[in-house]
């Protein structure tokens, strides 16, 4: 009978952390050189979509695939040109031939790829369900608060990377697919991916 009513005063104050605490899945790790808020913000704008305006300069740089990685002002002999169509480059000649580097635009729209909100969605039931049976196993002496939080988290983190690979629409635009060479944009160079865990406060 003691351990019973030992078994309850436990589970009560483990129901209470579950109450006082909550678990936070996304963006959290830096990976390579890119810092947690530089993955936060990749993250936001994928999620979310953006419009990008220049801020330092009157035009964006859009590098056609000849332009590499090389910004406009690592490369020489750069000069304004229109083509036919009305878009603004920036171009030199090689070999006699005009050759394009970068388009110039005033603006870029990134389209939404929600894939934070629909991994949050497509699993509410699911972690309804996880934390109901939890609080169960709580009073059974078969589990803690923080176990069931970390359960929870590495669910939802594994899911939200099955989001991401999952998502290729809206895709790249076509100089995009052109530059990098494939069609995956939450993948990219995996770097966003490897940042998803999760945080319990």
């Amino acid at each position: 009978m003691s351990s019973d009513f030992d078994y309850l005063t436990q589970g009560i104050k483990e129901v209470e952390n579950l109450n006082k605490h909550r678990v936070f899945v996304g963006s959290l790790l830096a990976t390579g050189n890119r810092t947690v808020e530089y993955n936060q913000m990749i993250a936001e704008v994928q999620n979310n979509g953006a419009v990008i305006h220049p801020v330092t300069r009157q035009w964006l740089t859009i590098p056609m695939p000849v332009a590499g990685k090389r910004t406009a002002r690592e490369i020489n002999g750069l000069f304004w040109h229109v083509a036919k169509s009305g878009q603004k480059t920036l171009a030199k000649v090689e070999n006699g031939k005009l050759v394009v580097y970068f388009l110039l635009t005033k603006e870029v729209k990134l389209p939404a790829r929600p894939f934070i909100d629909v991994t949050a969605s497509k699993n509410v039931n699911k972690i309804a369900n996880m934390v109901a049976n939890g609080v169960v196993d709580i009073y059974m002496h078969k589990t803690t608060a923080g176990q069931i939080f970390d359960k929870i988290g590495k669910f939802l983190s594994i899911e939200m990377k099955r989001e991401m690979v999952a998502t290729n629409e809206p895709m790249n635009a076509k100089i995009t697919q052109n530059n990098k060479g494939f069609n995956n944009p939450l993948l990219d160079t995996g770097a966003l991916q490897r940042s998803i865990t999760w945080v319990v406060i």
